[in-house]
């Protein structure tokens, strides 16, 4: 607290705003003006404590803010790697639903080219039998040798018409059949490509597990400070020395439920409350600083008018 009054009026003998008792010392020349010189040494001692607090603060925010700014960065990163991530395993997930729907397609395909086929077989093997059965059919009327029963008279114009008929039918099984073989062939081939063992489904559903698409359904995330704990545990030696090769950190998939990445925005969260924090504590030093400093300016103000060598000039 200052020990002096305020000034009323210019005007007015100065030492009507003085204490009739400024203090138990005793006072020299003008008792404002004394006080007032005792006064400006502590507040410009507060002034200068206050100014170095606040240019402490100020630098402590400005490095913390720094440090968030790279934070934020390499947190945004693996945030970002992780969306990446999710739309990857969707792309999988939706890849592997198409995926049985068409192995569920070529195995039904399957199984109707081997019934097509089946009846093809049938097919032709009831026409081996009526060709049989018409060439001993010929063989018998031309043993005949009747008359009515000449080539292209009668009823004979009939048979040799349904013979060509047959030879007609017989000519297309070799092109048929082959072509059902190669259909058969090509549809076996697309669901080894696609569904058996080594084919594209089970490709896609190797990388759906690499990628941990499925989560960690029922786990806590673990709450241990360090980021990897059992880091030891991940390192791989090389078959052909014994270094060891850390790489760290060593992100697993899901990224969201990785120890390292709920450490790094853990922290993240943590640092930028503590800039809220700094930067209220910041404004706070520098009000504190600029009142000292409006009050210092006053009172050198106040000195100067009352001070006894201008009066003497």
């Amino acid at each position: 607290m200052l020990v002096y009054d305020k000034i009323c009026n210019i005007d007015r003998d100065i030492f009507d705003c003085c204490h009739k008792n400024p203090g138990t010392e005793t006072p020299g020349g003008d008792c404002c003006y004394d006080a007032w010189v005792k006064d400006l040494v502590q507040v410009t001692a507060d002034w200068k404590q206050a100014n170095a607090d606040a240019q402490n603060k100020e630098t402590e925010y400005n490095l913390t803010v720094e440090e968030l700014e790279r934070l934020k960065g390499w947190w945004a990163d693996w945030e970002a790697t992780d969306e990446k991530a999710d739309a990857l395993c969707r792309q999988l997930e939706l890849f592997t639903l198409h995926l049985g729907k068409v192995c569920m397609v070529t195995e039904k395909t399957n199984d109707a080219i081997e019934i097509l086929f089946c009846m093809t077989e049938d097919l032709y093997i009831r026409v081996d039998k009526l060709k049989a059965s018409y060439d001993r059919l010929i063989q018998c009327i031309q043993c005949l040798k009747r008359p009515e029963l000449a080539p292209g008279v009668g009823i004979m114009k009939c048979i040799e018409n349904y013979g060509a008929k047959l030879d007609a039918v017989i000519l297309t099984r070799d092109v048929l059949i082959t072509q059902i073989v190669t259909a058969l062939e090509l549809a076996y081939g697309m669901h080894l490509s696609i569904c058996e063992d080594y084919g594209l489904k089970e490709v896609i559903l190797y990388w759906k597990k690499k990628f941990n698409c499925g989560g960690t359904c029922g786990e806590q995330p673990n709450s241990n400070p360090n980021p990897y704990p059992q880091q030891q545990s991940k390192i791989e030696h090389s078959g052909y020395a014994k270094e060891c090769c850390c790489l760290e950190p060593r992100i697993s998939l899901p990224i969201d439920e990785d120890e390292y990445f709920i450490h790094l925005e853990n922290d993240y969260k943590k640092l930028k409350n503590e800039v809220v924090q700094l930067k209220k504590d910041l404004d706070a030093a520098k009000e504190k600083r600029d009142a000292l400093l409006s009050c210092k300016q006053s009172l050198e103000k106040a000195i100067e008018e009352v001070n006894p060598a201008n009066k003497c000039k």
